[in-house]
């Protein structure tokens, strides 16, 4: 992972440092997040000691309102640096091909078809465009909140702490091996999708033969078969990622449940009082809420992992 956000950055170019800028607001934005949680944890500590009166509403009310426009204000000042990051790196990358293409050498187009070069300059970068730098964001802003969650479960009881961070390390594993696997296809699924621009080019460039000597059905083979080898081709990545991503999923579902029968049984035991594990059962459906998000922003980012060394391969000396 390390490695695929050494790519990304390497690829932004001039716009590293908006999305520098962009991973430390949603920083802030994940430490106001917490305000939720201290909000929840104040009300059901006043009603398990039987405590009455405003004050404590109060600072329930001071907490989300903090939560709320504070996390509304970092996330919108995030989303704006994200999309200036993706809109100008592409710009900036389709720029740098069109003065690459100026110079290249006769023998270049004999190698590398225009359905190559179309496909890089507008599918490949225009994903890394709209995609890229919003969920390269949302993967940090998902480890530092679930990393923040951690440390404060851990302080918080230390017993439900460890089931946390097993639960964590479990599904970054599983993760890990989901990406490593993603990786080793991810060249036949990029070879897949520039076959389809290029059938699809050649069929716009030649549609008034097709239409001249009535050659539909007949004269399009090749774009069929460039649209059943993209099919086939996704069809295999679902199938072959599918168990990963079950796997992740029920990994954080037994890690919610443990912590849910571990509040209770220390409860039951005396060993924890009951505010504790009440507050313990909410936190449960919460704490793996973000790094669920960074296992879809792992998955949403495969495309872009490709994509950006897409231009690389397609023009290396």
């Amino acid at each position: 992972m390390i490695e695929a956000f050494r790519k990304i950055w390497q690829f932004a170019g001039k716009e590293t440092k908006n999305i520098n800028k962009s991973v430390a607001v949603g920083f802030l934005n994940a430490v106001l997040q917490m305000f939720q949680v201290a909000a929840i944890y104040f009300v059901v500590l006043a009603l398990t000691s039987g405590e009455a009166g405003g004050k404590t509403a109060w600072i329930a009310l001071v907490c989300e309102l903090v939560a709320v426009f504070g996390g509304a204000i970092s996330a919108s000042f995030s989303k704006m640096l994200q999309t200036h990051a993706g809109y100008f790196m592409a710009a900036d990358r389709r720029i740098s091909i069109a003065n690459r293409l100026k110079s290249v050498p006769m023998g270049f187009f004999n190698e590398n078809s225009l359905g190559q070069i179309s496909g890089v300059c507008t599918t490949v970068v225009g994903s890394i465009e709209s995609m890229v730098p919003m969920v390269l964001v949302n993967i940090l802003g998902s480890l530092i909140t679930t990393a923040v969650f951690a440390v404060l479960i851990l302080v918080f009881d230390w017993r439900i702490g460890l089931i946390v961070l097993a639960g964590i390390a479990l599904y970054l594993c599983a993760v890990s091996a989901m990406e490593k696997k993603s990786a080793a296809i991810a060249g036949d699924t990029q070879k897949s999708q520039t076959a389809l621009v290029e059938a699809v080019l050649e069929t716009i460039q030649g549609m008034s033969v097709i239409k001249s000597f009535n050659l539909t059905g007949k004269g399009d083979k090749k774009l069929q078969d460039a649209l059943e080898y993209n099919r086939r081709s996704n069809v295999e990545v679902t199938k072959l990622l599918t168990p990963y991503t079950a796997l992740q999923e029920a990994v954080l579902q037994i890690a919610s449940v443990a912590m849910m029968l571990a509040a209770i049984l220390l409860w039951n035991s005396g060993a924890m009082p009951l505010a504790s594990a009440l507050m313990t059962l909410v936190v449960s459906f919460l704490v793996f809420s973000q790094v669920k998000l960074f296992g879809m922003g792992v998955s949403m980012l495969r495309p872009g992992l490709s994509a950006s060394s897409g231009w690389r391969r397609l023009f290396r000396r």
